[in-house]
């Protein structure tokens, strides 16, 4: 007779079980099809990981309570396609914050409902979104296709950005929020560069990429007080006067949104590339 692995601890559906590691000590959610059929709470059990299909520890009491009132309201193919979204996600880009088993649930069932009743919400920093975070881009882009497939719905190419951002979030282990401010703060300094240039940028060309990659290391070295030096700085200062201007404005940007300094040497740095745009 196989030795007993797991003690039940609750059945949150057929498909859903919290239970004890006996081995590990742990509580933990486990995740495959028909597992929680014919068990009993507080009964010891033999379960093979071959049934196993996803499982993720519960060391947080909150967080446990909020992903079981979430099984107990929501759809069990929302929860399924979530959890497929996750383990792609963690194959492809390594372990996440273990909060995305709940906010991805919430996001998304949510979204389907707004969708439901005819209400769209746009996605203003979809094209910096798909530059800043590929991978992620990528993954959601799979899983709004998941969501087509199997519920009939399309959700959208803004949903898209919108998963995206709470995936990349969950793998820096930073609040979506944080995520949503960086990209709020690259879009609005690409309006200050069109502005001060009195040009519409192309955003499928390979420039658009170069800029936004450079911003985004600019604001995450800036953030983190990791500035490079920059030798030609005279030298730019007195050729790039005009691009000086518009970084001015990009200085007093950044430095309210973070309440940080921006250091001169950056400012060179990103007015060699508003020159490049002007030629």
């Amino acid at each position: 007779m196989n030795k007993k692995n797991y003690k039940i601890l609750k059945i949150l559906n057929n498909n859903i079980i919290l239970a004890y590691d006996l081995k590990n000590k742990k509580e933990t959610i486990l995740m495959g099809k028909g597992l929680g059929f014919n068990k009993k709470e507080n009964s010891k059990e033999y379960i093979p990981n071959k049934n196993i299909q996803r499982s993720f520890i519960a060391n947080d009491e909150r967080i446990k309570n909020e992903y079981f009132r979430l099984v107990k309201q929501i759809d069990p193919k929302i929860i399924e396609i979530c959890e497929k979204i996750i383990q792609i996600s963690e194959q492809k880009l390594g372990d996440l914050n273990s909060h995305i088993h709940i906010i991805l649930v919430d996001h998304i069932a949510f979204a389907i409902e707004r969708v439901k009743t005819g209400l769209e919400i746009t996605n203003p920093f979809i094209d910096e979104i798909k530059i800043l975070y590929p991978d992620e881009f990528d993954i959601a882009a799979e899983g709004i296709e998941m969501i087509k497939k199997n519920l009939d719905l399309d959700l959208g190419l803004g949903e898209v950005g919108f998963i995206s951002m709470h995936l990349h979030s969950s793998r820096k282990n930073i609040k979506v929020k944080e995520t949503v401010k960086n990209t709020r703060i690259l879009n609005e300094i690409i309006n200050i560069i069109e502005e001060g240039l009195n040009i519409k940028l192309d955003k499928t060309q390979y420039s658009y990429k170069r800029l936004i990659n450079h911003l985004q290391s600019t604001l995450s070295r800036i953030k983190n007080k990791k500035c490079i030096k920059n030798p030609l700085l005279d030298n730019i200062k007195k050729e790039f006067k005009d691009s000086y201007v518009i970084i001015e404005k990009i200085k007093a940007k950044i430095e309210k949104e973070y309440e940080l300094e921006v250091p001169e040497q950056e400012l060179g740095y990103m007015a060699i590339h508003i020159e490049r745009l002007k030629n």
